[in-house]
């Protein structure tokens, strides 16, 4: 059964997850070069792909392969029956790496990002663009921002076979990381390491982000990613106030202690 080779890389948007995918990419010949997204087989997508072709795709890969979801683990955003059941069958047999990230830094990149094609926000203060809600499959109550990042961590930090990934740890202490990765999935690395000195998505226009952030993708092994805004830990405190500070603690205060973040 090809679940035997799947590695899911799960995160909550903004999050760091392509860093992640490229730092193994690129350093270990075990995992393919390319890679797949769950979210792809959601029937709402751009370019949704049926659960067959999905399948038919994965089996004639080699090696490990790498899947990500931005997805709750609850899997239930898909519509079909059966897309529901791979996924979570996925989800479940699947060692996971979860990134995470201050998830105040998360909500300026993702501002920012939104702004990039969203009417709307281009046109809310950060203030109103922090409170607004995010509707939860299915629910009829829906979350402000703050409060659907710290659910989206606590539910994916109940799986088995998870390891937690911090972004800050990406970005400070590479190779321990990357080593740290490489024993908790039993992968081999690289003599020589290579390291990612941009972090985040190829591109960050909408578009270009669906298809290299949602869908497999097949690129050289070393191509550097790049981006417009290159985000950086700590950011929040350029746009957070008093006001924003305290709703954000309300909100995702017991998440953000959870993993390890000072208030």
């Amino acid at each position: 059964m090809f679940f035997a080779n799947t590695i899911v890389i799960a995160s909550h948007r903004r999050s760091g997850m392509q860093w992640t995918i490229d730092a193994l990419r690129n350093n270990s010949p075990d995992i393919n070069d390319s890679y797949m997204s769950l979210e792809q087989m959601e029937a709402d997508h751009d370019a949704a792909v049926p659960l067959s072709k999905f399948r038919r795709q994965l089996l004639n890969m080699d090696g490990r392969v790498l899947i990500s979801v931005h997805d709750l683990p609850a899997a239930d955003s898909w519509q079909g029956l059966d897309q529901r059941l791979f996924v979570r069958a996925v989800l479940q047999h699947s060692p996971t790496i979860y990134v995470h990230r201050d998830g105040r830094d998360v909500m300026v990149s993702l501002y920012y990002y939104m702004q990039s094609f969203s009417e709307t926000v281009r046109y809310q203060t950060f203030a109103q663009f922090l409170r607004s809600e995010v509707a939860l499959n299915g629910e009829e109550s829906a979350l402000s921002r703050p409060g659907y990042w710290a659910h989206h961590v606590l539910s994916w930090l109940q799986k088995d076979s998870l390891l937690a990934l911090s972004y800050s740890e990406l970005e400070t202490d590479f190779e321990s990381t990357l080593r740290k990765l490489a024993a908790f999935l039993q992968v081999s690395l690289n003599d020589g390491l290579r390291p990612l000195t941009t972090p985040g998505p190829k591109n960050s226009e909408p578009i270009l982000d669906n298809v290299l952030g949602r869908l497999g993708v097949t690129r050289r092994r070393g191509a550097a990613p790049d981006q417009a805004r290159l985000g950086k830990s700590g950011d929040w405190r350029k746009l957070f106030d008093k006001r924003d500070r305290d709703f954000f603690a309300r909100e995702a205060g017991e998440a953000m202690q959870q993993l390890g973040y000072a208030n």
